[in-house]
């Protein structure tokens, strides 16, 4: 350090506090380099735009390195597939054999579960028999959860990433606490950073009624588990193992007022598929492992009539815990099979470059690819970010409309004429590398057209973008929208 400072001294520095500052993060700054080039190794994007915003803001990229990049997934990784093996072990032995589809059926799903053993294990095998409700906002939504809760008969399994503590929130936590007192096994579990207004104390009487509630792993300051990312996005809720929710839409008061988002509700085979991902998640959360029998036994039975197949579905549950993150490669599998539509509602579009050329390719085959964002968004950096993606993909031939009415939150995919998707995952970096998540991909023609009208609906309330269109906004907000393209791995 004494040779550092002689030669500070020699360059004509002044020797004070701010020089002290300078020469301290510029020394950090080059101890942190190696870390992003050893943890983002195979992502050179990624790694750049770490690199760069370590050089630009030292102290603050620095900062931002160690609290928001790097993630620990290799230690946290290895005991969540250790998790995920305890629950799945268990499940192998209770669930009945899933019998074989006909091949027009499942290509996509069956294609996905081809991934090396031991990394597909959030993609679930496609069944037939369930029944699918599309639901289009949070009133439809709220209602169809609050009637599952009601009808439950034995158990409860919620899984949330963000839980206000507000009226829905205190509504909702009062519904559970009334059904665990009248014996229904109740379990919350809410990510730790999602719902970080939430106090354990507002949840109480939840547990005081008898039920149990969690936080999927929480921020530690000063210890070797602070991170901001290796976050759980999925929205679950499933009532007796046989109906189940999936979706958009967390718990709380601006989900009801300036905000436009979707799920569906799950009947039928499906819903123990969400079961399994809800308990593997309790399980590393918790350590208590309820893979058995008393919840799986409810639900084996289809839930269409004899002779009906109804909606065939398969859950992918990804996470940065795999070198396959299931996630992208589940939709990019889904992408490049598509042969007549493609219309995605995302509420943050920043897709990799694997993407972009699926996206591309189909369009060149003839497949009309619509792409729905918001014009409002609650996050106004990763949507001017999204923003610097357009040119290239509307130059292919692709259509994009921001909508304009509220915040977009809605995620969900229209394939053809009886293929869709709905579920937790945006199209963007943060879903397809950081976070957990989880999507219903469904055959089922009845499903489709109900998504594919309301992608229609909200087209009816919305600007279409376009080259000329761009070509009108201000060199500053270009200059922006280009500058944070380079972040875009960040956000």
């Amino acid at each position: 350090m004494h040779s550092l400072l002689q030669v500070v001294s020699g360059l004509g520095w002044e020797l004070s506090a701010w020089t002290a500052l300078l020469v301290a993060a510029e020394l950090f700054t080059l101890v942190t380099i190696p870390s992003v080039l050893l943890s983002r190794r195979g992502q050179p994007l990624a790694a750049l735009s770490w690199t760069l915003a370590l050089v630009a803001v030292p102290v603050l990229g620095v900062l931002a390195w160690w609290l928001l990049g790097r993630s620990h997934l290799e230690r946290k990784g290895l005991l969540r597939k250790r998790a995920r093996w305890e629950v799945r072990k268990g499940f192998a032995y209770l669930r009945p054999e899933t019998p074989a589809l006909p091949a027009e059926v499942g290509d996509v799903f069956n294609v996905i579960r081809r991934l090396p053993e031991g990394e597909a294990g959030g993609a679930f095998a496609p069944e037939a028999g369930n029944r699918v409700t599309v639901l289009k906002d949070g009133s439809e939504t709220y209602a169809a959860l609050e009637r599952a809760i009601a009808a439950a008969e034995h158990h409860l399994h919620l899984l949330f990433y963000t839980f206000e503590p507000d009226a829905t929130g205190r509504r909702f936590r009062d519904l559970l606490a009334e059904r665990a007192r009248s014996g229904i096994r109740v379990r919350l579990l809410l990510d730790a950073m999602g719902s970080f207004r939430t106090r354990s104390s507002f949840l109480r009487p939840i547990e005081d009624a008898g039920g149990e509630v969690a936080f999927f792993a929480p921020v530690k300051f000063f210890r070797r588990s602070l991170s901001f990312n290796f976050r759980n996005h999925r929205k679950i809720l499933v009532a007796d193992g046989r109906t189940a929710y999936t979706g958009g839409l967390n718990i709380g008061d601006v989900y009801l007022r300036d905000w436009r988002d979707a799920g569906l509700l799950l009947e039928g085979p499906v819903a123990s598929q969400l079961q399994e991902v809800f308990l593997d998640d309790w399980f590393f959360a918790t350590g208590r492992n309820l893979a058995d029998r008393d919840h799986l036994r409810w639900c084996e039975a289809s839930a269409c009539e004899p002779g009906e197949r109804g909606a065939v579905c398969a859950v992918v549950a990804g996470g940065p815990d795999s070198a396959h993150n299931l996630t992208h490669d589940a939709f990019f599998l889904a992408l490049t099979r598509a042969r007549e539509r493609i219309w995605i509602t995302t509420p943050y579009f920043i897709p990799d470059p694997a993407i972009q050329a699926a996206l591309r390719t189909a369009v060149f085959s003839g497949v009309d690819v619509r792409l729905l964002v918001p014009r409002r968004s609650d996050l106004p950096w990763t949507r001017l970010a999204g923003r610097s993606y357009f040119p290239d993909l509307l130059a292919s031939g692709a259509r994009i409309w921001e909508y304009l009415p509220t915040v977009l939150h809605g995620k969900t995919w229209v394939f053809d004429g009886d293929f869709c998707a709905a579920g937790s995952a945006n199209l963007d970096t943060r879903s397809f590398k950081l976070n957990f998540e989880v999507t219903c991909f469904i055959r089922d023609a009845a499903a489709n057209a109900r998504m594919a009208e309301l992608f229609e609906q909200d087209l009816a309330q919305s600007a279409e973008v376009t080259l000329a269109s761009l070509a009108r906004t201000s060199a500053g907000q270009r200059l922006l929208e280009s500058a944070l393209n380079l972040l875009s791995p960040l956000l």
